[in-house]
Order: C-alpha cells, then sequence, then structure tokens
C-alpha cells in the first residue's frame, strides 16, 4: 500500500457530525477514492469510541484503506489500526516510534520546531490549520496557503493540508505542494458525501 498514494484524500472523521449512518458514510467516501480515515471524537465516551473505531477499522479494511487513530495509543493498538496521528500534546513522539515501529505515524505541523520532530520520528504530516475552522476550536496560528508551503518544503516525509478546506478553496491549497488534503467538516457535514468526495479528488488529480 503506497501512503502518499492513500494520503491523496484523507477523512478526518467527527461522527456527530454525520448525516448518514456511520457506515453508509464511510462507503460513500472510500467508494470516492479517500484513502484514509483518521477517528477523531475527542470527547466520544470510550466504550462508544471503541464501537465506533471497530466499524472504521472493518470497512477501511474492506477497502483498502488506511485506519488512523488520533491521539490515543492504547485505542489504536486495541483495535489494530494502521497508524496513529499525534500532534505537540499527545506524549512524545520520539519514545512512541522507538516502541512502536510497524504503526504508521502522523504528526501534526504548525511551525519548523513541529517540521523537525516530523522529519525525524514521523512517516507523513499534517500541515495547518490552511484557514479557521469550527471543527477545532483551539487550532493554531491560521497558515494559508504560502505557510503551509513553506512548512511544506522542509519536510522529507509526505503531507496532507488541513483546517477549513473545502472544494472551493482545494486548488488553493494545493498550490502548497501537499501531497493531499485532509478534510472534515466539509465531508462528515454532507448530505452527498460521495459526490463531494469525488469533486475534491477530480481536484486533486487533476494538477497530476
Amino acid at each position: 500500500m503506497n501512503l502518499s498514494s492513500c494520503l491523496k484524500l484523507y477523512i478526518v472523521l467527527e461522527t456527530d457530525m454525520l448525516k448518514l449512518p456511520l457506515d453508509e458514510f464511510l462507503k460513500e467516501v472510500l467508494s470516492a477514492g479517500a484513502g484514509v480515515v483518521q477517528l477523531r471524537n475527542k470527547y466520544q465516551p470510550y466504550e462508544e469510541k471503541i464501537k465506533t473505531a471497530q466499524i472504521v477499522r472493518k470497512i477501511t479494511s474492506d477497502y483498502n484503506a488506511l485506519f488512523i487513530m488520533n491521539d490515543s495509543l492504547e485505542l489504536a493498538l486495541k483495535l489494530g489500526a494502521d497508524g496513529l496521528h499525534l500532534s505537540y500534546k499527545d506524549g512524545h513522539i520520539k519514545e512512541i516510534r522507538q516502541n512502536n515501529k510497524g504503526l504508521i505515524l502522523g504528526y501534526s505541523c504548525n511551525n519548523e520546531d513541529d517540521v523537525l520532530l516530523a522529519n525525524d520520528y514521523a512517516d507523513y504530516a499534517g500541515i495547518g490549520p490552511y484557514t479557521d475552522t469550527s471543527t477545532k476550536k483551539d487550532h493554531r496560528a491560521v497558515l494559508g496557503a504560502e505557510g503551509i508551503f513553506s512548512l511544506n518544503s522542509m519536510l522529507k516525509i509526505p503531507a496532507v493540508a488541513i483546517g477549513g478546506i473545502n472544494s472551493i478553496n482545494a486548488k488553493d491549497v494545493l498550490s502548497s505542494q501537499v501531497t493531499g488534503l485532509a478534510v472534515s467538516s466539509y465531508l462528515c457535514a454532507s448530505k452527498k458525501p460521495y459526490d463531494d468526495a469525488l469533486k475534491l479528488m477530480e481536484i486533486i488529480n487533476e494538477r497530476v
């Protein structure tokens, strides 16, 4: 499985936004070409999150896509996730990398210090936010396409841009030369996630 190819369209899943049942939503976005699903659901109770993650694990496997767990190494290992996404607040990536060599590790980058850590220990980076986003209230400094381009140019690993991305601004985001787009509310809150994911995939593939 080629990581860069999977990263073209990366879903950051917030199930409380969904307009469709979870299994239907996943099948639609994966059928449209998404290659990664990261389960965020930061405030979902533990037992409920396990049930959600089990569904994500099953359906991503069916579609040969990657399942990434946000924040929790314990849940990533417990549920057989392909990887774990971390930020500067989520524990020491160096120790996690040394002890879990089989996991795909992603790291959130907002500045040069983040990039240095990502280059040393991560398999891919998430750079952002591109713009203000309602999905994440405590986000760091907005970067815009130029800021994302600057950080991406320092990275030795593939990267996705994240933060308020939709079909209207996708071309501008992609001018930063990232590998792909990480999208949350635009798809999770969509009534037609297949159509909207396909629209993004067309924009992403146009530049290749």
